[in-house]
């Protein structure tokens, strides 16, 4: 690793941090402030796409972009120092803070930037202390260039919108006030303020400004602007010529003589506002070293709290801490949505659909009290629409729109995820009546799965109505009917469902027509026969069940249907998507019972379907079909080429989910392991690749993924996304060696040297093991699912819970784990202690004895099960001793 931890608190230091181009990500707690900061002091600020304080920055921007910097100059004799340069720099950085310390000969830096848990605004302390045995004089500068609008005009109009631009000084800093949002569809006058105040110490205010980029630079430039260079006088007053100008925050401060030793500290405030009140009220909060200094230790008591929800303890520092930023990554994404760090420069913010229902997943174990859980789950099912495709962009909980890129598309792997999610609220909470509990459908220009587009859509609050215009609510029990029912049906001419705009691979995106996923054809299986045991339990409460009348012409289980025949399920939905076109909104009475035999019809038949027909005689599973109707896996006969190189293609994704669904056997399992040992583990690396090398310059039949260099993002990349949920499945099959040999794949790449990353797991390695997209991945919520649920063992039952350890030699550092969450809102301590006696080579513990207190947990049918009864103690204690 290129960092070294310091503490038991998550802090950690690098050295020369300006060597790796890495960023960290700033926040308050609501996210409403969103800013990434590199080793160089580069990145950006913003609220959201339509309001950056600074430039937007990419990757590339943070090593090369002297604009998207937070700069500071200390002109000292001779010498000019520049903050973003590098001094024998160390970083530490710890939750939520970066710290950069510097040294010259003379001078020691030490610049501290924060966002307040409770305050959107950015902090960035400079504190300059003399080390030379002799007094020195300084005269230091801020330089923080400006943007001041929308992503978009940083190519469409930039100038024109630079003309837009009016700065106000006052005595402790810069305001910029565009007079207008520029929108060629519709221009409109701008409240917004963007703004930066600085001081000195006990509160003294900038000696001037340099408040546009051409005053600072005068005829020099960003490299040596004549500001800096030939000492110039900065403006006092604001200046007719600082209209229409590109801005900075390039504030003087007093020329000050620091005798040996004796420090002086800078401050920088950084923020958006809509109005002054808001500007005043922020700075009467910070405008002291007393206030931000109490605000920073605020802060990071906030996050450690936050991150308090679920403790690990292996007793091994290095891992404990870097388990603590993994927890925290699924908050990050729900805060900075995919698009706000420097990698993630696409989009136009807010999270997808697949994030939001997978993130959820940490966040239930983490975060989120049983009313909260709730609330977020019948907020976000009314994102589902009836033809059983969603939203795909959430911006708030409960709030939605249909793409983020305004594209007409349909990803067919969304309806499995919110099942998955409330599989695990309901298991732990023991709470069925969410399944009975109603919320309205999302509903927009798209119908029939985006294959019919209505321009003319009335209802811009995007929700369904009837035919008669009433708000039509339903069941969250009937919207994951609507969402796997329809797949069900929804099937290409190999009797496979449709791949659509793409699945969980977004780069198989070119196959919308004919393409099909057996992938995810695997997990709709799985949905199907899962929700029957959940329906068997709520027969305990009802018999009978309210349906829209539509929809249960997709049950058709005693209709004797053709299910072998594609034309047959086509037809059918066909029939069902017009009749959902103009909504009854008649509901029928459904008995539980005729439910289930229906949903295990159909599971069963597609169980078979699929086993029997991808399985191949590689000894893996075929996973798609491309745009031609061609098999995607398997041998590819290339001349010239071994088959060990380019002769077989397999994708990890098909065969992590037919372990992960049931659908292969335990003796399929085996095989796809050696098979996935073979083809896709990487021999130097360790890791688990996402697929082969198709060695195709392109494979526009399939997707833009096979256009990306081999080793990147999606085509052949360590992504650690599938990597984790394959190590899910394999522990979940007691595959436990397997399942540790996978996940801890993950851990030796993030923490190797090469990886040249902060501690996370990041998006996917490369072919050097260079870890990129940081911090915003699905992987951090799966890995902490699966570290629980899985390999501790710990798992929810409707209330209950009980123990099925998963527990080898190389899980343990010493000789107890603890982990401690909140179960039913009270505090729940959970240890496993192994003996003393050497666990052979691939051994798995055994529990010989659990206790809950100092009552011994006596097995019922083979397992240690601790009802929910048993838990009201203001504070459980559970002890597990394994052999």
């Amino acid at each position: 690793m290129i960092y070294r931890f310091t503490d038991e608190l998550g802090t950690f230091v690098v050295e020369d941090p300006h060597k790796h181009n890495l960023y960290f990500p700033l926040t308050d707690k609501e996210g409403r402030l969103l800013c990434s900061i590199s080793p160089n002091l580069a990145g950006d600020i913003k609220r959201d796409n339509g309001h950056f304080l600074t430039a937007p920055a990419s990757i590339e921007d943070l090593r090369s972009n002297l604009l998207c910097r937070r700069d500071f100059f200390i002109k000292t004799g001779s010498q000019t120092i520049r903050c973003s340069y590098p001094y024998q720099d160390r970083l530490e950085a710890g939750f939520l803070y970066h710290k950069i310390v510097k040294k010259t000969k003379s001078l020691e830096m030490e610049i501290l930037n924060f966002v307040p848990f409770d305050t959107p605004v950015e902090i960035m302390r400079v504190t300059l202390r003399n080390r030379s045995s002799k007094a020195i004089k300084i005269i230091p500068t801020s330089f923080i260039p400006l943007y001041g609008r929308a992503e978009k005009s940083l190519r469409d109009h930039r100038h024109v919108t630079s003309l837009l631009n009016r700065v106000y000084l006052d005595k402790f800093g810069l305001r910029l006030k565009p007079t207008m949002v520029f929108d060629e569809k519709g221009h409109k006058a701008n409240e917004t303020i963007y703004f930066v105040l600085g001081f000195e110490d006990e509160g003294q205010p900038p000696a001037g400004q340099f408040p546009t980029l051409d005053y600072f630079y005068g005829q020099g430039d960003a490299v040596f602007p004549d500001a800096i260079e030939k000492n110039l006088r900065p403006a006092r007053k604001k200046l007719a010529e600082f209209d229409g100008k590109e801005s900075c925050a390039a504030f003087r401060f007093k020329e000050k003589g620091l005798k040996k030793s004796q420090a002086v500290s800078y401050f920088l405030l950084m923020g958006i506002a809509e109005s002054e009140a808001e500007i005043r009220n922020t700075f009467k909060k910070l405008n002291s070293p007393e206030k931000i200094r109490k605000s920073f230790e605020q802060t990071r008591k906030y996050w450690l709290g936050y991150l308090s929800g679920l403790e690990f303890d292996f007793k091994d520092r290095d891992f404990n801490n870097w388990l603590s930023w993994v927890k925290l990554q699924p908050a990050l994404r729900k805060l900075f949505g995919c698009s706000f760090l420097p990698h993630f420069d696409y989009g136009k913010g807010g999270r997808g659909w697949r994030d939001l229902w997978q993130d959820a997943l940490a966040l239930l174990l983490t975060q989120a009290g049983e009313k909260k859980a709730k609330n977020f789950i019948l907020d976000n099912f009314k994102g589902v629409r009836i033809d059983g495709s969603n939203a795909t962009i959430i911006t708030k909980d409960g709030q939605f729109i249909s793409d983020r890129n305004r594209i007409i598309r349909v990803w067919m792997d969304h309806g499995i995820w919110p099942y998955l999610t409330l599989r695990l609220y309901m298991n732990k909470t023991g709470d069925l009546d969410i399944l009975l509990r109603e919320a309205s459908y999302f509903q927009d220009h798209q119908h029939k799965r985006a294959k019919e587009i209505d321009l003319y859509f009335p209802h811009k609050d995007y929700t369904l109505r009837d035919k008669n215009g009433k708000i039509y609510s339903a069941s969250i029990l009937e919207h994951i009917l609507a969402q796997s029912l329809v797949q069900f049906f929804n099937v290409g001419r190999h009797n496979i469902i449709r791949l659509e705009s793409a699945d969980w691979n977004d780069g198989l995106d070119m196959a919308p027509e004919h393409g099909e996923s057996v992938t995810f054809s695997f997990m709709y299986a799985h949905n199907l026969r899962d929700l029957c045991a959940y329906l068997e339990r709520l027969k305990e409460k009802t018999n009978k069940l309210s349906i829209l009348k539509e929809l249960t012409f997709l049950l058709d289980a005693k209709l004797k249907p053709r299910y072998s025949d594609f034309k047959y399920k086509q037809k059918r939905l066909n029939e069902y998507l017009g009749k959902v076109r103009n909504l009854s909104g008649e509901k029928v009475s459904l008995d539980i019972d005729a439910l289930i035999l229906d949903l295990k019809s159909k599971a069963g038949h597609l169980f078979q379907w699929l086993g029997r027909k991808e399985w191949l005689k590689e000894g893996f599973f075929n996973g798609y079909y491309d745009e031609q109707g061609k098999r995607v896996e398997g041998k590819a006969h290339k001349a010239g080429l071994p088959v060990r190189q380019a002769g077989i293609r397999m994708l990890l994704a098909s065969q992590a989910f037919a372990i992960m669904s049931g659908a292969a056997s335990e003796k399929q399992v085996k095989q796809l392991w050696r098979a996935i040992k073979r083809y896709l583990q990487d021999k130097q690396l360790g890791g688990f690749r996402l697929n082969t090398n198709f060695n195709s310059h392109h494979h526009l039949d399939l997707g833009r993924a096979f256009g990306f260099s081999y080793g990147d993002k999606e085509n052949g990349a360590f992504f650690n996304h599938m990597v984790v949920m394959l190590a899910n499945a394999l522990y979940a099959r007691g595959f436990v060696n397997e399942g540790f040999e996978v996940i801890n794949s993950i851990y030796k790449m993030a923490t190797h040297n090469r990886a040249k990353i902060y501690p996370l797991i990041p998006e996917y390695f490369n072919n050097e093991g260079r870890g990129l997209y940081l911090y915003l991945t699905g992987s951090a919520s799966w890995y902490i699912y699966t570290l629980l649920e899985e390999i501790l063992g710990i798992k929810f039952a409707l209330g209950d819970i009980y123990l099925e350890p998963k527990l080898s030699a190389g899980n343990f550092f010493k000789q107890e784990i603890e982990t401690r969450f909140k179960l039913q809102g009270k505090p729940l301590r959970v240890i496993f202690a192994r003996g003393r006696e050497k666990n052979k080579k691939g051994g798995v513990y055994k529990i010989e004895e659990a206790y809950l207190g100092d009552k011994k947990i006596m097995p019922r049918s083979g397992r240690y099960i601790i009802k929910k009864e048993e838990l009201r103690k203001a504070e459980n204690i559970i002890k597990v001793y394994l052999s």
